[in-house]
């Protein structure tokens, strides 16, 4: 287990796994680097896309199957368990092979004959909820058997020093993808709603849906393979992270976001039912509150990947995972759809930084040598921690009140599911202040940012400020980089 954490002592194989890693960065070739990484970023769009066209109404088609709310909570459990165990059969296949491209092309085309599976038996019109979550099992289990492959390969390509900005543009594209995505979905889901065949809608959005991940294969093809070298000491069991994670820094990261996942998924499954079901809003309006979230994201992601270049990852988990608490909470003070979209906004520009500072702290904090197997136990435990908040959401979903009178207070829900947003809370902000103090930034930084700097970046987070002009060209990354330099400027001059 030595060598996970960058602060760890150093060791003779924790010099020989940097070194070898060096070599092997070194000699891959530029161009191939170049390549890849422009095919990584149409690879995310790509996938994004089929996220938005397809994932994203997952639960609304089952709502139109006539899936009850434990059926929703089950599907939202029960294949990220899936996701979770094809961790390590991925591991298995990476030390098998000594390669990692061949596992993640594979996957991808799984995922491309699960949606597949799923069009046909829309096709033929009889679709049970139970059948669709068994699709969904496979659907998820192929993405999770190439997570730890991606995160290993694309670690190899990239640096410490610009993986913030690289995958800030990267993951931006990719959400304008997904905002297009689900928007396209969502009027398509709205006109064959008002012609009374919803299913009709939802055939032709999962068949765009396959289209997009073929599109995602074709630009992982495109990937150069960056040899795969196995060296003594990068190779450690799950007990051994077990035994390790009481000094381990990174194990602290791992149970923080696996608990934040628990908490926040025994609501998350249920919002898009209240949406639909419960506040009787159409396709459209729940398109375009998703549309708006995603949008957020889109703008968040640049600047937060700046914010987290100068100060640390673990600074901008500390920002968002402070907002994290507060976000069901805003659900309960209006059911009007104006105000639902401003909580949505707000729920964008906290999930980008979160999204974004999660994913790259495994890659600041892991030896290269380890990060497949690393990011392996990662996802096992944050998709065990989602399948069990779920599974709780889908246990409360049954017995939640539409009253609680405590005789000194009484709160009357709009709808029951109100309820599992006030647990979901207050699991967020225990999590938070529990694990935030445990956490560690594991790679040089500047010093803590002042109050002056942090309040400078929320207030250019401002939703939608300068994409109507250069919405691919990263000014607003860069006009926040640019005062920040100069803040930190002023601040050493003094």
């Amino acid at each position: 287990m030595n060598g996970i954490i960058k602060e760890d002592p150093p060791n003779k194989a924790k010099s020989d796994n940097r070194d070898t890693w060096a070599h092997v960065s070194a000699t891959t070739p530029e161009n191939e680097k170049k390549k890849s990484l422009t095919a990584s970023v149409w690879d995310a769009a790509f996938y994004a896309s089929m996220v938005g066209f397809g994932e994203t109404y997952f639960i609304p088609l089952l709502l139109a199957i006539g899936a009850t709310s434990f059926q929703i909570g089950v599907y939202a459990a029960v294949p990220q368990l899936s996701i979770a165990f094809a961790q390590f059969f991925s591991i298995f296949l990476i030390e098998k092979t000594m390669a990692r491209k061949k596992i993640i092309l594979p996957a991808a085309i799984a995922q491309v004959l699960s949606l597949g599976l799923i069009i046909f038996k829309l096709a033929s019109g009889k679709f049970d909820p139970y059948l669709f979550i068994a699709l969904s099992i496979a659907y998820f289990a192929a993405n999770g058997i190439s997570i730890p492959a991606w995160n290993s390969l694309i670690g190899d390509l990239t640096h410490d020093e610009n993986r913030g900005s690289y995958f800030g543009r990267r993951n931006g594209l990719s959400q304008l993808f997904l905002f297009a995505g689900i928007f396209t979905g969502g009027f398509i889901l709205h006109h064959f709603d008002n012609l009374h065949t919803p299913l009709t809608g939802f055939l032709i959005i999962f068949l765009l849906a396959a289209v997009s991940r073929t599109g995602s294969a074709v630009s992982l093809s495109r990937h150069y393979d960056v040899p795969y070298i196995k060296r003594e000491g990068s190779q450690f069991s799950f007990w051994d992270f077990i035994k390790r994670s009481k000094k381990s820094n990174f194990a602290n990261f791992v149970f923080f976001i696996a608990s934040m996942s628990l908490a926040i998924q025994v609501a998350a499954p249920f919002f898009a039912i209240y949406i639909l079901r419960d506040l009787g809003f159409s396709y459209i309006a729940y398109t375009f509150q998703l549309g708006v979230f995603v949008a957020s994201q889109f703008i968040a992601m640049r600047s937060w990947g700046a914010y987290a270049d100068r100060f640390g990852n673990r600074n901008v988990l500390k920002l968002t995972g402070a907002i994290m608490p507060l976000i069901p909470v805003l659900w309960f003070f209006s059911k009007e759809y104006p105000y639902l979209v401003l909580v949505q906004v707000i729920s964008g520009l906290a999930w980008g930084g979160w999204a974004l500072s999660a994913g790259n702290f495994i890659f600041d904090a892991v030896t290269p040598p380890k990060r497949a197997r690393c990011a392996a136990y990662f996802n096992f435990f944050n998709f065990t921690g989602v399948f069990i908040g779920a599974m709780i959401g889908a246990f409360l979903v049954r017995i939640a009140p539409s009253v609680i009178d405590t005789g000194a207070m009484k709160i009357e829900f709009i709808s029951p599911l109100q309820y599992l947003f006030l647990v979901s809370a207050a699991l967020r902000f225990l999590v938070f202040i529990v694990f935030i103090p445990l956490i560690r930034e594991v790679r040089p930084v500047d010093a803590e940012p002042t109050t002056r700097e942090t309040f400078l970046l929320l207030t250019h987070l401002k939703p939608f400020s300068g994409v109507r002009h250069e919405p691919f060209t990263g000014r607003i990354m860069k006009n926040v980089k640019t005062i920040l330099d100069k803040t930190h400027k002023n601040k050493s001059d003094k």
